[in-house]
C-alpha cells in the first residue's frame, strides 16, 4: 500500500495562493496539504517488504530452474564424453585387430602357410 507524500514546493505554492504571508487557518493548511499530495506517492515499508518477498520468490524459482538446467547440461556432457570415449576405444580396437591381421598374414606368408 502506498501513502501520499507532500511535495513542499506544491505546499508552498498552495499557501501563497491564499494571499496571506502568515496566520493561515487550519482549513487553508489542510487544503494546501491536499493540493501538495496530489499525484505523489511514497512506498511504505510494508509495501516494500511485500514486493521484496515476491521478488525473492521469483529469484528462488529462477535459481532452481538454473540449477536444473545446469545439472541436465552436465549429464549431457558426461554422456557425450562417454560416447566419444567408447567410439575412440572401438576405433583403436579396430586398428589393433587390423594390425594383428596384417602381422598374422605376414607370418603366414613367411611360414608359407598361404
Amino acid at each position: 500500500m502506498s501513502t501520499l507524500a507532500i511535495d513542499t514546493r506544491k505546499l508552498l505554492t498552495a499557501l501563497k495562493a491564499t494571499g496571506k504571508g502568515a496566520n493561515f487557518t487550519a482549513e487553508e493548511i489542510a487544503d494546501a496539504v491536499d493540493a501538495a499530495q496530489q499525484g505523489a506517492e511514497l512506498l511504505t515499508r510494508s509495501e516494500f517488504n511485500v514486493r521484496m518477498d515476491a521478488f525473492s520468490v521469483r529469484m528462488h524459482a529462477m535459481e532452481v530452474k538454473f540449477d536444473a538446467t545446469l545439472h541436465a547440461l552436465r549429464a549431457e556432457i558426461k554422456a557425450e564424453i562417454r560416447a566419444s570415449q567408447l567410439q575412440n576405444l572401438m576405433w583403436l580396437s579396430g586398428i589393433l585387430l587390423a594390425s594383428n591381421a596384417v602381422v598374422i598374414a605376414l607370418l603366414g606368408r613367411l611360414a608359407h602357410v598361404y
